[in-house]
């Protein structure tokens, strides 16, 4: 089973928003106006659920995304603490892990790719009134496969820290197999979608960070 944010992950960032701990220094500028991050201030607190799966049951955990706005433009944006992503109730580690399942061999499918070969089975609600579908990974693939401009980032930052890296090869000789894609702006996305997840694991060797920790918002997940 593909790892989890825990409650203590939740938690510990919960006890940093009541600190007053999060700050928008790692947000990117101003998309509208270009005003600095470090400018900007708490505009509203946001609670999102987030899905957990423990013991192969899905579980429910609530926390408040922080909002900052520009003085400026007014725009605002969002923080994502690093067990999140955009638009995404499970957490970052699970949508990551079970994407990284579905590309473990040519032939995976996405139910395979969701199932526990130990468990024989799927993560599914309390009750058992439905379980994790295979079309959500599906739906995944192509949401990380829009982070290029992050990808491309770490990339760029992994060359510079360690110019003799394998990351160039690996990413050279990435290939999709025909079954997985029927048409070529799919085979993009798995493509794209492999190639982050490569570069995260090299990120992660380099630096001992994830991709999510402050790059990808600086990036403003794209």
């Amino acid at each position: 089973m593909p790892p989890t944010a825990t409650h203590e992950d939740i938690t510990t960032y919960l006890k940093r928003v009541e600190k007053d701990q999060i700050k928008p220094h790692c947000l990117p500028d101003c998309t509208q106006c270009g005003l600095a991050a470090c400018y900007f201030k708490i505009h509203a607190y946001r609670e999102r659920r987030f899905l957990i799966i423990v013991d192969m049951t899905v579980q429910p955990e609530y926390a408040p995304l922080v909002r900052f706005r520009c003085p400026v433009c007014k725009k605002t944006v969002s923080y994502y603490p690093d067990f999140a992503l955009p638009h995404k109730h499970y957490t970052r580690q699970s949508i990551m892990g079970f994407t990284e399942n579905y590309f473990a061999s040519d032939t995976t499918t996405y139910q395979q790719a969701i199932m526990d070969m130990e468990q024989l089975g799927v993560p599914g609600y309390p009750g058992g009134e439905k379980s994790l579908a295979p079309s959500t990974v599906h739906r995944w693939v192509t949401a990380l496969s829009g982070l290029a401009h992050t990808t491309q980032t770490a990339l760029n930052l992994i060359g510079q820290e360690n110019p003799a890296t394998r990351a160039y090869r690996d990413l050279a000789q990435l290939t999709i197999a025909t079954g997985k894609f029927k048409c070529p702006s799919r085979k993009k996305q798995l493509l794209d979608c492999l190639r982050l997840i490569v570069v995260e694991a090299f990120f992660k060797a380099t630096f001992n960070l994830s991709i999510f920790t402050n790059l990808a918002i600086r990036c403003a997940f794209t």
